[in-house]
C-alpha cells in the first residue's frame, strides 16, 4: 500500500517487454524502484520523506485506511451527516478540515480554499456552524476537490480567482485577485492563509 506525501509521488521509467536488466536512470529522491516480469520499471520518489509504503494482506483492514474519514470524491459525506459530525466538534474549522479521522485526503492548501470559497473563518468553531454554512462548506469541498482532481492537480489550470494563486510565501501585501487583504496565522500547527474581510 503506497500513500504519496504532499511531495511523493510514482513514476514510470521504463516499459519494453523483453527488457531484463533495470535502466541507468534513476529519478531525484528516489525511495524505492522495481521492475515487473513484462519489463515495466516504477519508482517511488520523495523528496521530504512523508509518504510511506506498507505491506499489508488487507489493505482496507490496515488503520492507515480503516481510520480515514469521509473522500470527497469516493465516500462523499450527506449533509445531515456532515452537520452531526461538526456539531460535535468543538475545534476550528481549519483543524477539522485537516483531520484525515474526518475529511480523508484533504490537505492545508484545499482546507484555505474550502473556506475562503465558503466565507468562513478558519478560526470558528466547527460546532458554531448553522446548517446553511454547512450546506456552504460541503458544496465548496466537493467542487473544489473535483475540480483540481478533473485538471489532474496542474495547478497552473486552477480559476485564477482561487486563493491558491495568491496564498503562498507569507507575504504582507498578499491580496486575492480582488485585491482583498491575505493574512497568514497558525491553526492546528498548520500556516493557515485566510481573508478576514469576506471569511466569517
Amino acid at each position: 500500500m503506497f500513500h504519496f506525501s504532499k511531495k511523493a509521488w510514482g513514476e514510470k521509467l521504463w516499459s519494453e517487454p523483453k527488457r531484463d536488466d533495470f535502466s541507468e536512470r534513476f529519478p531525484s529522491f528516489c525511495r524505492l524502484r522495481f521492475a515487473t516480469q513484462d519489463g515495466v520499471e516504477i519508482a517511488f520518489t520523495d523528496p521530504r520523506r512523508f509518504g510511506r509504503i506498507r505491506l499489508t494482506e488487507d489493505p482496507a483492514q490496515d488503520p492507515a485506511l480503516s481510520k480515514l474519514g469521509f473522500d470527497p470524491l469516493v465516500s462523499p459525506v450527506s449533509l445531515a451527516e456532515l452537520v452531526k459530525v461538526l456539531s460535535k466538534r468543538k475545534a476550528p474549522l481549519k483543524a477539522v478540515l485537516l483531520d484525515q479521522g474526518v475529511f480523508a485526503g484533504v490537505g492545508n492548501w484545499i482546507a484555505d480554499e474550502v473556506l475562503f470559497q465558503a466565507k468562513l473563518s478558519p478560526h470558528r468553531l466547527a460546532n458554531s456552524l448553522s446548517k446553511p454554512e454547512v450546506t456552504r462548506l460541503r458544496t465548496k469541498l466537493f467542487s473544489i476537490v473535483e475540480r483540481a482532481v478533473g485538471l489532474h492537480a496542474d495547478y497552473d489550470r486552477y480559476p485564477k480567482t482561487w486563493l491558491f494563486h495568491h496564498r503562498w510565501g507569507k507575504d504582507s501585501e498578499a491580496k486575492t485577485s480582488k485585491g482583498a487583504k491575505i493574512v497568514h496565522d497558525t491553526i492546528g500547527g498548520r500556516t493557515t492563509a485566510w481573508v478576514p474581510s469576506i471569511q466569517k
